[in-house]
């Protein structure tokens, strides 16, 4: 016995219904003692067999094969057809929404010139790490950072959290930037999207592996001139 009149013969299913003369029993028996891989395929067999008697048991059966009637198939496709158009229209509203935070002007999608220009570094005798007035036209604002650190990977990670009472709430992140040949990190900001308030920015190294390779700035942004906050 092979493989192929097993096949051909369904000699699986009829040895579990016990219905193979017992010629052809022992010579079953004696393949799949031989082969490990037609063990598992008679206990999977066995199994699904054993589920169907249970549903047939329990009535299930006769409702799972009846057909399905064109209404219910009518209201599938309807919930599947505004599935798809939300799901398409939170797409679209994400990938519409222009970045607060990039590595480059460019990819802010909107401002194409740099309006201010800051360093953010610990300064011992202020509040504040940077001090930042809003461009009255909304281009871009660059940051450039300096790490209390060195990262392990040459690649840092901006995080940038909005300060209200003393809770922080991130609101963009940048990973793999690299510093330049003064050690600065540098981000650029979409003016149109930051409001005036205080702010957190953290920079990290992208593999963070302890706990001192983290630096914490605080900075306040300021309305435009003749704006208020």
């Amino acid at each position: 016995m092979d493989r192929q009149y097993i096949d051909d013969h369904h000699v699986v299913a009829r040895y579990l219904a016990d219905q193979l003369p017992e010629p052809e029993r022992e010579a079953f028996e004696a393949y799949y003692l031989e082969h490990p891989d037609m063990v598992r395929e008679i206990e999977a067999t066995a199994r699904f067999k054993v589920g169907l008697a249970q549903l047939r048991d329990s009535g299930q059966l006769a409702a799972l094969l009846k057909p399905t009637p064109w209404y219910a198939r009518r209201l599938f496709l309807a919930v599947a057809a505004a599935a798809i158009v939300i799901i398409g229209m939170v797409f679209y509203v994400r990938t519409a929404t222009p970045p607060l935070m990039a590595a480059d002007v460019a990819a802010l999608a909107g401002p194409s010139s740099i309006a201010s220009s800051h360093v953010v570094l610990r300064r011992r005798g202020s509040v504040f790490d940077a001090e930042v007035t809003l461009p009255g036209a909304g281009e871009a604002i660059e940051l450039r950072v300096l790490p209390e650190f060195a990262a392990t990977d040459a690649r840092y990670r901006i995080s940038l959290a909005r300060i209200i009472d003393d809770q922080r709430e991130q609101i963009s992140a940048v990973d793999h930037l690299p510093a330049g040949d003064d050690g600065m990190v540098t981000i650029y900001l979409n003016a149109r999207r930051v409001a005036p308030g205080d702010y957190e920015l953290t920079i990290a190294s992208d593999q963070v592996t302890a706990a001192d390779q983290t630096s914490h700035f605080h900075i306040r942004v300021r309305p435009a001139s003749g704006q208020t906050g």
